[in-house]
């Protein structure tokens, strides 16, 4: 992973914590797990390349149980010019179905004809690095070529928070920047998956490959020794479903030095509970994976 700088004071930068945006994955067909966004607000091309979200395409033309035809799909965040973030499932379920992760799309229709792409050069996985612990559903797909214009990469905080060993020696010397953590903020998650719940269950309601986005509240703490944390919906009625895995959790913080607001990314998205409304989804922190 690419490792950006460090805030001289991360108290100062968690404590002005302003807002935080958290864009999910993209949508995956049964028997692909994954999820989406249920009840979500329109999401335009402008505000998808500001939060750097993209959708994976998953062709299923080889998969003999797949409807024919339609497309799987995940949800990525774009952290350097030529470089996403996503789910590691994304890639190991399709390909256990004869499915290929075959590009990367830019835009907020990921299936409209002429959307803008860009093909796979290699992708690398947590397991690549033989880190096989609980939630290490992370992988990094190198693009072929940069992204198109205005989609800008995300930045990927893998020192946010002090580790244990840092967090003890902060305490023993009570240090001003000693960072009691980020809290349970509240963020946006942005999905291109399932639109109607049951479209799980009833192939003629299927809908997917159009971006939402929904609020989004953590309820466990966020730590660099823990491998994720977990989230509920902000307003009943709403949720993640079949095809928003590998979407990332976007942390609006204000910058220290006043220049606005930096939008860093604090998570991956690697599972939700059913049925998809008012539900549970659990995001992978990439810190605590900070070796791959």
């Amino acid at each position: 992973m690419v490792r950006h700088h460090t805030d001289a004071s991360r108290r100062g930068v968690l404590q002005r914590a302003a807002f935080t945006l958290l864009s999910t994955a993209v949508p995956l067909l049964p028997p692909l797990a994954s999820h989406a966004i249920i009840a979500g607000d329109a999401v335009s091309d402008v505000e998808a390349a500001a939060s750097g979200v993209v959708g994976l395409f998953i062709d299923l033309t080889g998969c003999t149980i797949c409807r024919k035809g339609v497309p799987a799909t995940c949800t990525g965040t774009l952290v350097a010019p030529d470089l996403v973030l996503s789910a590691r499932h994304c890639s190991d379920v399709p390909a256990a179905l004869n499915g290929t992760l075959d590009r990367v799309v830019f835009g907020a229709d990921m299936l409209k004809k002429g959307a803008e792409s860009r093909s796979i050069e290699r992708f690398v996985s947590t397991a690549d690095y033989g880190i096989e612990t609980a939630g290490n559903d992370l992988i990094l797909l190198k693009l072929k070529g940069a992204a198109p214009a205005p989609w800008k990469p995300i930045d990927l905080p893998l020192r946010l928070l002090p580790t244990k060993a840092e967090q003890k020696e902060a305490e023993k010397r009570d240090s001003p920047f000693f960072p009691s953590g980020i809290g349970l903020p509240e963020l946006v998650s942005y999905g291109y998956g399932q639109t109607d719940v049951s479209g799980e269950t009833d192939a003629s309601k299927y809908s997917s490959g159009l971006l939402k986005r929904i609020g989004l509240q953590v309820r466990t703490e966020v730590r660099p020794w823990g491998p994720g944390f977990l989230t509920t919906p902000t307003k009943r009625g709403t949720g993640t479903c079949a095809g928003d895995s590998g979407g990332g959790a976007l942390l609006g913080l204000a910058d220290p030095s006043g220049e606005g607001v930096r939008t860093v990314l604090l998570g991956v998205q690697a599972a939700a509970s059913k049925p998809c409304v008012d539900n549970q989804a659990v995001f992978v922190y990439p810190q605590a994976f900070s070796e791959f």
